[in-house]
């Protein structure tokens, strides 16, 4: 899913200096922003407004997804989004890409 969003943000930003800028603006937040660090039930303990931030983060989903797993328990809500966000990112992905095509000639 990450992987497919940062090809999504590769194929709008044409310079690569500027790629590694708005990568950290778009992981860190999503990264802090997510059941990473705490789980979702501290979040909601802690401040309603950071929880509602936290349960619309796609990153989220990945981690609880995770977390499930190693329990050995499956989150059937987590899997779905996941895997939705997964393919728009993947679809975004396709439509965004297009390949740079040579228009010079080789010489002999």
């Amino acid at each position: 899913m990450l992987s497919a969003l940062g090809i999504v943000i590769a194929s709008r930003i044409k310079q690569l200096e500027n790629f590694a800028g708005v990568m950290n603006f778009v992981i860190f937040p999503m990264f802090f922003l997510s059941s990473a660090l705490y789980p979702l039930w501290k979040m909601q303990e802690a401040s309603l407004w950071l929880y509602e931030i936290c349960r619309f983060n796609p990153f989220t989903f990945g981690v609880e997804l995770i977390r499930f797993a190693l329990y050995q328990q499956l989150n059937l809500n987590a899997l779905l989004v996941v895997a939705g966000c997964t393919f728009a990112f993947v679809v975004l992905a396709v439509i965004g890409f297009q390949p740079v095509k040579e228009t010079g000639k080789k010489g002999g």
